[in-house]
């Protein structure tokens, strides 16, 4: 049994025993026991070489330590936190800046506060508070007399700003802050972004849309802001933007410098991501031109300087996971240089995982932590025997070649399960890109240190770094022009990513797998668990996703491997909400695109789809007679690709397959009757009382109606027409439902749901109807 085993063995116990712990109540104990108590069990009298029954004994014990450590340690309210007040309309905070402001993507600044002081009655007359405190239950507690006084409270906020605010803001600043003080919402779709619970990992719980802010006192004259500013402006000033901003994102990471959106989409596109991210490549940089530098020095010199250059970099960059694995393990590299032992870097690697981990348990939830020492794992343990493999190439160009090929791998299961997406060109693109990368990450770094003494020198540098910056990103934009660039295949299962690992860890630790041919069988058998699976599921599937969106109407139907989608919603909506949902189902193309609506917002959805290169194969529209100029751009995007467009007519039927078809019922007002199955929905979209006046007088269309499911957003329905549908369930596309109409239903015996409160609701014929809100609530809360 040899030492390495038995410390991995430990390691990864911990680590699975800190992602147990968000299992809910006490399941995840029961789990990792179980499960360790069994491996213990059946591992020794399979494996005779490997660890014995007691390290899975200590392991399983130190699981359990890990849950019980992972809940003691996740972030929780204080009695006087700043989210005990919201939400309220208008807050007055004073407190810290946590960390350098940074830009959204809507163009506005955003950074953590930590709060020391609040004003309930934010800048309103005493009078004015009193009417407040009647509107904010929270503000009760406000007397008349104490508006417009400060009163003590803790904890962190997350604030968002005009960006004109934060000129000259530091980290450390005391600032006063106005705004609207706000709880994070959960997601409200399937496979969106929960935004609460990851400012709640960081121990966030409320948030501040500020409108104005004041600075208390002098901004710190020094610190490391004054060093990245410096290395910046040489950078911008000798190659320009957006060459410049990425040279200093090279060098120091993305999280120090603001790139453009649309700049940071195209390399994330290309499967460049790991290219903006400081992480290893760049430590590994520092370290050796460290101890380059001082090679002919004393070893404990060489130890010093390494030290001092691997902490100035951690200051410069910031404490990110991926940032203090590889200094963590850049240390670990200059003490065994120092006692001249030979280094084990897998040990080392797992060690670093778990002291991190005991520092802030909350990242084993981090993408940048996990991708990181997958990728890491994979080029200590599989670059190797890959580059062997590569023999019949030359030697630079296979060890080239290993390098990606094994973060690919390794990398590949944890971002199917996350992104549900592949990027086939990322492994030619990062081959491509690695010399002008390296070069200019070289470069940069003496631009930087030349630019803190005198900015004008840095420039000159970078200035010689701009063709091979401007390459980098046209070659990014090249890869993302390529036929199927991004691929969805589809959110694979958490077993299933658990199953790929195993394989991956057989062919690094078992001596059976070293041979050619089974190392290549049980790749190839990985592959199939990570892909065959999701084919068979999508090919059989049918599935009726309503979306919550803003009181439109919004329907994604997939059966027999034909989708049809009704409206888009807007830019925003469909880039970040809607493009990720189908990208998880493993939706590459929309087979019948319906759009019942003009509005030029929600016209810019459907553009904001074809850019991001969805495929619409036919799209159809109610009324197309008006077009505003959102709407003409959009027949122009989809005259480019090739698709047909019509609009439908009233009566007409669109058949999508035996098990799908969508009729205009009606038009002025608009009436949509879909069949999915054995059920039939009624879409009315929009329809106010003078349209349902109109309706009720047309006695002939009354009884076209019926249906088992109304869906509509949520307005009040007159009597004679719910009476003439006799819907089973209700469904509203609605951030609220008229508690007179909600009665109504009830009364009839109607099931109800809507959007605001249940988030986003399924349909399949297996689990019936099902909500977001049902799956959230079974979960733990972070």
């Amino acid at each position: 049994m040899r030492r390495s085993q038995v410390v991995l063995v430990l390691a990864l116990f911990f680590v699975a025993g800190a992602y147990a712990s968000f299992l809910p109540d006490w399941t995840g104990f029961y789990t990792v026991f179980g499960i360790g108590f069994g491996l213990s069990l059946v591992v020794p009298a399979v494996w005779r070489l490997g660890p014995k029954r007691w390290v899975y004994l200590l392991a399983t014990l130190i699981a359990i330590f890990a849950c019980f450590y992972v809940k003691l340690r996740t972030p929780q309210p204080q009695a006087n936190d700043i989210s005990k007040y919201a939400p309220l309309s208008n807050v007055i905070v004073r407190g810290n800046v946590v960390e350098a402001p940074s830009l959204t993507r809507s163009e506005r600044a955003k950074f953590l506060l930590e709060v020391k002081e609040i004003n309930t009655s934010g800048k309103l007359s005493v009078k004015d508070s009193r009417q407040n405190t009647e509107n904010q239950p929270n503000a009760a507690n406000v007397k008349p007399d104490e508006a417009n006084k400060f009163v003590a409270a803790s904890g962190k906020l997350y604030i968002t700003v005009p960006l004109i605010e934060v000129t000259g803001l530091r980290s450390g600043q005391a600032i006063e802050l106005s705004g609207r003080l706000y709880l994070p919402s959960r997601a409200d779709n399937f496979g969106a972004f929960d935004f609460k619970s990851y400012l709640a990992r960081q121990g966030v719980f409320a948030g501040l849309s500020g409108r104005s802010l004041v600075l208390q006192g002098d901004p710190p004259s020094f610190g490391e802001w004054w060093f990245i500013s410096k290395i910046v402006r040489a950078h911008v000033m000798g190659a320009g933007v957006p060459e410049g901003s990425l040279l200093s994102s090279l060098v120091l990471g993305s999280r120090a410098v603001d790139l453009p959106s649309d700049l940071k989409d195209a390399f994330i596109q290309a499967g460049l991501a790991a290219v903006l991210a400081a992480s290893g490549f760049q430590v590994t940089l520092v370290l050796g031109a460290a101890i380059a530098i001082s090679r002919n020095s004393s070893l404990k010199m060489q130890f010093l300087i390494g030290s001092l250059c691997l902490g100035g970099y951690l200051l410069l960059t910031g404490a990110s996971p991926s940032i203090l694995r590889a200094v963590v393990m850049g240390f670990g590299s200059l003490i065994g240089l120092v006692v001249q032992r030979r280094s084990r870097p897998v040990i080392g690697l797992v060690i670093t995982a778990v002291l991190l981990l005991l520092y802030q348990p909350l990242w084993i939830w981090d993408l940048g932590f996990q991708f990181s020492f997958l990728a890491t794992f994979g080029l200590l343990t599989t670059s190797r025997s890959i580059s062997e493999r590569l023999e019949w190439l030359p030697p630079a160009i296979a060890e080239l070649l290993s390098v990606p090929i094994a973060a690919y791998i390794w990398t590949l299961p944890l971002q199917l399960l996350v992104f549900g997406k592949l990027t086939p060109y990322s492994l030619l693109a990062n081959v491509i890109t690695t010399p002008l990368v390296s070069i200019s990450t070289y470069g940069g770094i003496i631009s930087g240190l030349l630019g803190i003494i005198f900015v004008p020198i840095g420039a000159a540098i970078a200035w010689l770094l701009y063709p091979l910056l401007h390459w980098t990103i046209d070659l990014a934009q090249w890869i993302n022009t390529l036929p199927n660039a991004s691929t969805n295949v589809g959110a694979i299962h958490l077993w299933q990513m658990l199953l790929a690992y195993a394989l991956f860890m057989a062919i690094w630790l078992l001596p059976w797998f070293g041979k050619m041919q089974r190392w290549t069988i049980a790749f190839v058998l990985a592959c199939v668990v990570l892909f065959v699976p999701n084919a068979i599921a999508q090919s059989t599937s049918f599935q009726v996703t309503l979306p919550a969106f803003n009181d439109v109407p919004i329907m994604f139907i997939r059966n027999q491997n034909q989708t049809v989608l009704i409206n888009s919603g807007d830019q925003q909506f469909a880039t970040f909400t809607l493009q990720p949902l189908l990208q998880k189902l493993g939706v590459n193309r929309i087979d019948w695109a319906i759009s019942t609506d003009t509005q030029p917002d929600v016209s810019d959805g459907w553009n904001a789809l074809i850019s991001n290169s969805m495929a619409i194969a036919q799209f159809r529209d109610i009324s197309l007679g008006v077009t505003p100029k959102p709407y003409q751009n959009l027949q122009q995007a989809l005259a480019n690709a090739k698709t047909p467009l019509a609009s439908i007519k009233a009566g007409e039927t669109i058949t999508i397959n035996n098990q799908v078809e969508v009729q205009l019922v009606n038009q002025s007002p608009d009436i949509i009757k879909i069949k999915t199955g054995e059920l039939s929905w009624l879409l009315l979209a929009n329809i106010d009382q003078k349209a349902q006046q109109v309706l009720i007088s047309q006695k002939d269309l009354l009884p076209k109606l019926s249906a088992n499911i109304l869906w509509w957003t949520g307005g009040q329905i007159d009597r004679k027409i719910l009476d003439a549908i006799a819907p089973k369930i209700a469904i509203a596309s609605a951030t609220s439902v008229g508690e007179e109409m909600v009665n109504q239903l009830y009364e009839s015996k109607v099931r109800i749901f809507w959007t605001g409160r249940d988030g986003s609701i399924q349909w399949n014929p297996d689990k019936d109807f099902h909500t977001l809100r049902d799956q959230q609530d079974s979960r733990s809360p972070i």
